[in-house]
């Protein structure tokens, strides 16, 4: 099977009026609701951490803890940048601020570069972190230095750079992933020059001359090697990380049965013939809430399930900070399918929100939804939510009936900002809504082209018990069965809110392939 990167890309369907003129119509009576996260310690919620600004993270485990640490960014609206900010979290999921690596920058380059993406590991009995010391938009002999500390909360003491990139004949040295194998130390770099790799001395401070191997070609960067099931993944990003909520970054994966490669993708092609942007097999994309995921590292936890915790933008947050693209942390489990490649998030883009356990659909969700393609159950009767006959007509009711596997009974939720969301039948390509806007109790639910009425879009609202209600935001009703009926093909209409199970719904994600 040929995969294809664009497959995971969900389409943007904030058109014509756009997210904002839903959001300023708002609720009934006025005021603003929120699907809050659930409180039943099941679940966590992305982003992990959005305190600051938090791009290209890389994590250590110390005893009980997790420390992160990311690039330096402009802070408190000033001219000047935290130096590598740490932070700590027992479980991934809930982060606090520690302080920052650096108390000064390093003095091997006398310009205004910066610290980025470090890679911290412990070896030799301390704590290693390898840094980039670059300068934006310059490709004026980058490297990558080292700093090491006794403890994970530092001061970090700079032992100077492991290499410049004129050393290498190489552009853009940033970007490191250092890894052992056998005893032996590496290191793998590169920013959309090629991603490269180099043994290192036994004390990891300098290169092996005449070790540099090449392992993907142009327009990737931020590599990191996992080694898992008899494979070593070579995890990357590409596409652009750095244009806010236009960031079209990715991350994409190769595999080899040995870490100095050659990396092949699940197409069977060889990552040094990738030169273009995009034009691998993403196994995260953004979506309308989450652009721009990239540059991730990757940690076990106590079950030995390996996590991939990555930067992204979120639309519920600013786009900028202190003059600088507010990109925050997100986590996500890694799967794995029948052939060994990993799954990400929920069907390749990230999640909102996800089971803390290994068990559970990353796509079920009780608090606000990604984009993707869903059943929707009714609690009270076990049916599904279809358009009826699978028409595609405009107009046609919606109702309940048994699971078919028919693209009727399959929705895609689309998120228009503001906690609301437009429900469109894989089959017809229509909307849910209420037919003729009405506000009156009992008005019928139907299918309908997009037109940008409020009467097309729904808020989800967290019962506490893992159901959601359907929530019309032109009305203020809920979705519900017709007097109560449970038999095939009950029809579905609006009602005020009571609480019966009729007025609860579940959601859980499906493939696109399904029957049409």
């Amino acid at each position: 099977m040929v995969f294809n990167s664009n497959s995971h890309k969900r389409r943007n369907v904030l058109a014509a009026i756009g997210a904002g003129a839903v959001g300023a119509l708002g609720y009934p009576g006025g005021g603003t609701r929120t699907a809050r996260a659930d409180n039943d310690g099941e679940h966590y919620h992305n982003p992990v951490y959005a305190d600051r600004v938090f791009p290209d993270p890389t994590v250590v485990r110390v005893g009980d803890m997790y420390y992160a640490y990311a690039s330096n960014m402009e802070k408190d609206g000033e001219d000047q940048e935290e130096m590598v900010p740490i932070v700590k979290s027992a479980d991934l999921h809930d982060w606090t601020y520690v302080g920052e690596a650096f108390e000064s920058y390093p003095d091997w380059r006398d310009d205004d570069a910066s610290l980025w993406a470090p890679d911290i590991n412990y070896y030799n009995g301390q704590y290693y972190l390898y840094y980039s010391y670059s300068t934006w938009g310059s490709s004026d002999n980058p490297g990558i230095g080292l700093a090491t500390a006794d403890t994970p909360e530092g001061p970090f003491t700079d032992q100077g750079p492991v290499f410049r990139e004129d050393e290498l004949s190489m552009t853009n040295a940033i970007d490191s992933d250092f890894f052992v194998v056998d005893g032996t130390p590496y290191m793998v770099w590169g920013s959309f020059y090629g991603i490269y790799g180099v043994e290192l001395t036994p004390d990891g401070t300098d290169y092996v001359n005449g070790t540099t191997v090449h392992l993907a070609g142009d327009n990737r960067e931020a590599a990191k090697i996992v080694e898992a099931n008899g494979y070593y993944y070579l995890f990357y990003s590409t596409g652009y990380c750095c244009e806010g909520y236009d960031s079209t970054y990715e991350i994409e994966v190769g595999r080899s049965a040995n870490a100095l490669g050659p990396y092949t993708n699940q197409n069977g092609t060889d990552l040094r013939n990738l030169n273009d942007h995009n034009s691998g097999v993403a196994i995260v994309s953004g979506n309308s809430r989450f652009p721009g995921p990239g540059h991730n590292t990757a940690i076990r936890d106590d079950t030995d399930d390996l996590w991939l915790l990555y930067h992204a933008y979120d639309r519920r947050e600013p786009e900028y900070v202190d003059g600088t693209w507010n990109r925050i942390m997100l986590a996500d489990r890694i799967r794995w399918d029948n052939d060994g490649w990993p799954v990400l998030g929920c069907y390749g883009t990230p999640t909102a929100q996800h089971p803390r356990s290994r068990s559970g659909d990353e796509c079920a969700t009780t608090g606000p939804l990604a984009e993707g393609t869903y059943r929707v159950a009714n609690v009270e009767t076990g049916s599904l939510l279809e358009v009826a006959d699978a028409s595609t007509s405009d107009g046609a009711n919606v109702r309940l009936y048994p699971d078919t596997g028919h693209a009727c009974q399959r929705w895609r939720v689309r998120d228009w900002g503001n906690e609301a969301y437009a429900f469109e039948n894989a089959n017809s390509d229509q909307l849910l809504e209420v037919a003729g806007a009405s506000t009156t109790d009992g008005g019928n639910i139907q299918q309908w082209p997009s037109n940008g009425h409020p009467t097309q879009r729904w808020h989800l609202l967290e019962n506490g018990d893992g159901t959601y209600r359907l929530e019309n935001i032109n009305s203020g009703l809920v979705a519900d069965t017709a007097n109560g009926s449970n038999g095939d093909g009950t029809n579905v209409l609006q009602r005020p809110w009571t609480g019966a199970d009729s007025q609860r719904w579940t959601v859980s994600g499906v493939n696109s392939d399904v029957n049409r």
